[in-house]
């Protein structure tokens, strides 16, 4: 078809201007030689130049797309991260709070641990104290006992007196 085409273009310029006098103007033959450059040029150049534009349709919807689906990726790694920040956030939250109570927790052990230990050492303390008032009553009764026994008041003898105590004690 294109074949048939082109060799219309050749052959009828031919007939047309054959029979041309001279001394006329040469402004239709320069159109037709234009038209026929064009042709020819629209033949050859038409399909690269038609495969080059839709190549580059192809290639600008490609980058497109491309495009489109890192900003995509993009908007869906910010919300994960987001989503990533928000859960931090809570684990930290979440921290604190244990953090706190187990600062609470030990606050009160030691607390327990330090009034358990201050009782026994009340304790101790008392007991302590007690053994310490026997044993002032017990030197007491020692030197008193001793005095008297010197001093000959008491109209006993030691026998007697360590036989009364016994009896008292027991």
């Amino acid at each position: 078809m294109k074949k048939m085409v082109v060799t219309i273009l050749f052959v009828f310029p031919m007939a047309l201007f054959a029979g041309e006098e001279a001394g006329g103007t040469d402004f239709v033959p320069r159109v037709v030689n234009f038209l026929i450059f064009a042709a020819i040029l629209w033949y050859f150049v038409a399909e690269p130049i038609k495969n080059f534009f839709a190549g580059r349709s192809t290639q600008i919807a490609t980058r497109l797309e491309e495009v489109q689906q890192r900003l995509k990726e993009t908007k869906e790694a910010k919300e994960q991260a987001i989503a990533e920040f928000e859960a931090a956030q809570k684990m930290a939250q979440e921290i604190i709070e244990a953090a706190k109570k187990e600062s609470q927790l030990l606050a009160k052990k030691l607390d327990e641990q330090l009034h358990a230990e201050l009782e026994n050492l009340e304790k101790l303390q008392a007991e302590k104290m007690d053994v310490e008032k026997r044993q002032m009553i017990r030197k007491t009764v020692a030197e008193v006992l001793r005095e008297l026994f010197k001093s000959d008041a008491i109209g006993m003898d030691e026998k007697k007196f360590v036989n009364l105590i016994m009896k008292k004690v027991a």
